[in-house]
């Protein structure tokens, strides 16, 4: 990748002025004027605990051709986290990080995390749910009620079928929020975020073994 060489000469400058807690960032692409990346990185650290940046060797900032080919602006894999230079405002690039981060720390601390206790909230609330498209006259398969890992054509209902909108309205008080819903890894992850950066109470309420596990695991060293 010539980019990361020349991104490394050309922002030398900038790598040692960002970084959050130790691991390096690069900026590749240029961010929107209306960004200042100083407070992106104050705002983070100040939030999250440096150890769960352990996972992350790098982060680098830009267009990257697995942004286009998934649909997605921001994703970790192999210790990097990619995040897309293209964002509205700071809280937008910081909500991206961070639920990346939280994607690294399910690597790390996955056995913590999974032990049965928010896999059968979030089953229990896909049922829910299940039940209430179905009543709304939405046709989908039972497989929806159990089914916890990533599925594209689940994904896809949600998203393009039924819409994050109309998908906010019925998982109000259910879910965390509309892409909670996806998957338990997303569930776990957009749980992260609403505990970091988002609202603890609402959390709590809706989530309360997420909320719990999240809870231990700040306390486990």
């Amino acid at each position: 990748m010539s980019w990361i060489v020349e991104s490394a000469k050309r922002g030398k400058k900038l790598q040692d002025a960002f970084s959050i807690s130790g691991t390096p960032i690069f900026i590749k692409d240029r961010l929107p004027e209306n960004i200042k990346f100083e407070f992106v990185v104050k705002y983070i650290e100040n939030r999250i605990p440096p150890r769960f940046m352990r996972g992350i060797d790098v982060i680098y900032v830009g267009q990257f051709e697995d942004f286009k080919k998934r649909d997605i602006n921001a994703y970790f894999e192999d210790g990097a986290l990619y995040v897309s230079n293209e964002q509205d405002d700071e809280m937008d690039i910081i909500d991206d990080i961070v639920h990346e981060i939280a994607h690294s720390v399910e690597k790390e601390y996955g056995r913590h995390i999974y032990t049965g206790r928010i896999e059968k909230e979030f089953e229990g609330k896909r049922r829910r749910l299940y039940d209430m498209l179905k009543a709304h006259g939405y046709s989908l398969s039972p497989v929806f009620k159990v089914k916890m890992e990533y599925d594209k054509e689940i994904d896809e209902f949600l998203y393009k079928e039924i819409g994050y909108e109309a998908l906010g309205n019925l998982v109000n008080g259910l879910f965390p929020s509309p892409y909670s819903v996806t998957s338990l890894q997303e569930y776990y992850a957009i749980g992260f975020e609403e505990y970091f950066l988002g609202d603890v109470k609402y959390l709590k309420k809706v989530s309360p073994a997420l909320y719990s596990v999240l809870e231990s695991l700040m306390e486990d060293e």
